[in-house]
Parts: C-alpha cells; structure tokens; sequence
C-alpha cells in the first residue's frame, strides 16, 4: 500500500510545471533628445528637489507648515500605517496557528465495549490543535513579496499626493503674490484717471471740451472698479484656499512681503525627462501594483499543487473539573493535501492572471500619459517664457516713453492730461506683463511637478 502512495506523490511532483512571471515590459521610453526642453548637461545627474528650485524662500516655509498642520496630509501618512497593518492578511495564513476550547458536554453512549449498558461520557472536553502549512514551493513567500510591493504603491502614492499638495500651495501663493500687486496697479490707475478726469472737468466747464470726453473717462473708471472688485475678490478665494492647505482657514496669516513682478524669472529645472519618468511617484505605484499582481499570481498557480501540513491535535476528557485528564488521545503528523480538482482554486489563478494583464495595461498608459504630461508641458512653458521676455520689454520701452513725456512735460509742450494718459499706458504694460509672469510661473510649476521634483524633508530642515 506504501509503495502506491509514494508513486502516487511522485507521479504528483513530477507533473508540476514551473510558474514563470514576466514583470519585464515591453515599452522603450523616449531618449532625452526626442523631448522640447532638453535638459543641461552640467549637474544633470544631481538629484533635484523642490527646495533647490530658484523659488520664493517665504513658500518654502509655508510649504513647511502644511506638512506638519495639513490633517488632509497627516491622513495619507497614516494611511501608511493602515497598509502596513493591512497585508498582514497576506501572510497570516503562513504562520502556524494554535486553537483551545473548553466545553461542558454532558451525555450517553451505548456501544459494545460496554456489552450495549448505557452509560455517562465525560461531562468536559478540551481540545487544543496545532497546524503549520510548509512552505514547499515558495507559495508563502510570494504573498509575502505581494505584501512588500503593496506597501511600496502606497508609499508612492502618498509621494504623489506630497507632490500636488506643494505644487497646489505653490500655485495659490504666487497668484496671491501677483493679485496683491495687480490690485495696487489698478487702484494707481484709477486715481490717474480721477486725477485726468478732473481736468477734463476744467476743459468742459471753460467750454474748451465736450461732453464725449467725460463719458468715456467715467466708463473707464467704472470698467476699472469692476475689475478691482473682481481682484479682490479672486485674492480673498486664494487666501481662503491657501489659509485651508496650511490648516488653519480662519487664524494663519498669509505672507503679502513679496512684490511679484521683482521675483527672478524662473528657468527650467535641471532634470533629465528619461530619469523623471523612472521617478515620478504615480508610475512607481502603478508598477508596484502590477508587482504585487504577479507574485499574486504566482501564488494562486501554486496554490494548485499539493502541500504539506503539520498538524497535532489533543482532546482531554473528564467528569471533574479537579481531574482534567481522566481521558485523553493525542495525535500528530505531517497531512499531504492533494488539490486533485479545485475549481474554486482554478477559478481564482484565472481572475489573477486576467487582473494582471489589467495591471500591466495601466502601468503602461500610466507611463503614456506622464510623457504626454511633460512634453505638453514643456512646449507650454517654452511659448509662455518667448511671450514674458516680449511683454517685459514693451514695459521697459513704455518706461521711456513716460520719461520722454515726462521731460516734455517739464518744458511746458505736453499737457497733464496727456502725460497721465502715457502714465496709465505704462501701468496697464506692467499689469499685462505681471499677467504674462504669473502663467509662466504657472507653467514652470507644472512642468516641475510633471517632471516629479518633490519635497525633501532632510533639506527642509536646512532652511
């Protein structure tokens, strides 16, 4: 009879196939060169972070004070620790398991070692079973692995959440930065024009203008109180936001020492777009994912082939508690369980490898759509900067044309009226390009973020 259940187990192990996983995709990323801001060469290789941007250090700061107050942050840290405690389900199963009962059971049995007289079991029973399932194919470590990957998606996508959290903050902040100073622009404006409209009064009343000219300058002024409205109320929002990302919406007092149009035009960052694209958090989660897929996977073929089990068991029985062994057995040994038809098990590799070609389509339209992210980005921000250095020369040359008009005035060939009107021509130059200034900043922003430079917490505690 041994000798058929040894051919049986050996007819068993030698029909197993090796389980192969292929993790290795076939997606060749683009070369540096095919992108439209290639990286500069020195210092390329460095590591790049947010705090070595050529940034506002007020942002840096408060960047710093969201990290620590921001509760919407604090819970993706958590939720760290949630995973952590989470894939211990994964794994559990590998252990060895021990289980005790204590029952009070009172009753009869009739049988022929008692020549069929009725008499009275032991009222208490304990039980206490031990079993431990060996890890023959690397089964247990896979899931094992399955949990270490889980644990690295979710340490990447609290990464990617760290990533629009500092850029969102960053954003608000220079559109704060850029509304405290357009506003001051207009109220200078407005008073140029009150100032214009009050000699235009004069002309009207000396019968040296019509009535046309004062229309048009009460327009103006309305048209411009509107858009004042319209800025504070758009600073008021940003404040709100900016106030909320910090954590504390109604008490935190956001910084306004900053003038917008002196802060240094931003230049792209130093960053290889190949080495982004192996960094950027949410294509390292995705690939994490379809990792802990596989050794998913892996894990469910071998869950098809036969184990073996450690299993002790003991049962104590008695009539008195005071004399707990009146009547025991104990048994033990190794238990091969042979999976000879499980559709259940079956059913379940079919879900996982079904789930994993799932996993490897997303981790590639993940990679997909972060060079489509860059390049995009890219283009924007090499068309935004041609635009600002445009704009920021026709205020230089504006800036002439006031001194010119201001001279003329002096001599006594220009009119005040004239004169404020070159003055307003100036100021709406500056406010076109602190516009134009805000967008790049704008694109800058977006083009670093698409490029994954995240925070570094060892070069915050530096500033």
């Amino acid at each position: 009879m041994n000798i058929y259940l040894y051919l049986l187990i050996y007819f068993l192990l030698t029909c197993c196939s090796t389980v192969k996983r292929n993790t290795d995709l076939d997606l060749t990323l683009p070369s540096d060169l095919s992108f439209s801001l290639p990286s500069r060469e020195e210092n390329a290789s460095d590591p790049v972070f947010f705090q070595s941007l050529q940034l506002n250090p007020e942002l840096f700061k408060l960047v710093g004070i969201a990290l620590k107050e921001n509760p919407g942050w604090q819970a993706k840290l958590a939720k760290i620790e949630q995973a952590r405690a989470k894939v211990g389900y994964f794994i559990d199963e590998s252990k060895a398991k021990l289980n005790g009962s204590v029952a009070w059971m009172p009753g009869n049995e009739n049988n022929r070692e008692s020549e069929f007289k009725t008499t009275r079991t032991p009222e208490w029973h304990s039980r206490a079973n031990f079993g431990w399932e060996l890890d023959l194919w690397g089964k247990w470590v896979a899931h094992k692995k399955e949990a270490e990957h889980l644990i690295d998606a979710e340490v990447n996508t609290r990464n990617g959440a760290q990533l629009t959290l500092i850029y969102e903050i960053a954003n608000l902040w220079y559109q704060y930065a850029y509304l405290e100073e357009d506003i001051e622009l207009i109220k200078s404006i407005i008073r140029n024009h009150h100032e214009s409209h009050v000699l235009h009064l004069h002309n009207y009343h000396a019968g040296l203008d019509d009535n046309a000219s004062l229309i048009k300058m009460e327009s103006e002024i309305k048209s411009l109180v509107l858009e004042f409205n319209e800025k504070d109320r758009m600073q008021s929002i940003c404040r709100t936001q900016l106030q909320t990302l910090v954590g504390d919406p109604l008490e935190f007092n956001i910084s306004s020492s900053i003038q917008f149009s002196k802060e240094a035009n931003p230049s792209p960052p130093n960053r290889m777009p190949s080495r982004a694209l192996e960094g950027r958090p949410d294509i390292l989660a995705s690939k994490a994912r379809f990792m802990a897929q596989s050794e998913r996977t892996k894990s469910s073929a071998l869950n098809l082939y036969p184990s073996i089990n450690l299993n002790l068991s003991t049962v104590g029985m008695s009539g008195d508690l005071s004399k707990p062994f009146e009547q025991w057995k104990i048994s033990g040994g190794p238990i091969l369980d042979i999976p000879i038809w499980s559709p259940r098990r079956k059913t379940r590799l079919d879900v996982d490898n079904k789930g994993l070609k799932v996993m490897e389509l997303e981790w590639k339209d993940t990679i997909l759509q972060a060079i489509m992210e860059i390049e995009t980005s890219m283009i924007m921000y090499n068309s935004l900067s041609e635009d600002l250095k445009i704009l920021q020369n026709l205020v230089h040359e504006n800036s002439k044309l006031v001194q010119l008009n201001e001279n003329k005035f002096n001599a006594g060939l220009l009119s005040k009226m004239k004169l404020l009107e070159k003055v307003n021509d100036f100021e709406q130059s500056k406010r076109k390009a602190n516009a134009a200034k805000l967008v790049c900043f704008l694109s800058f922003l977006n083009l670093s973020m698409n490029l994954g430079i995240n925070w570094d917490s060892k070069m915050a505690k530096q500033l």
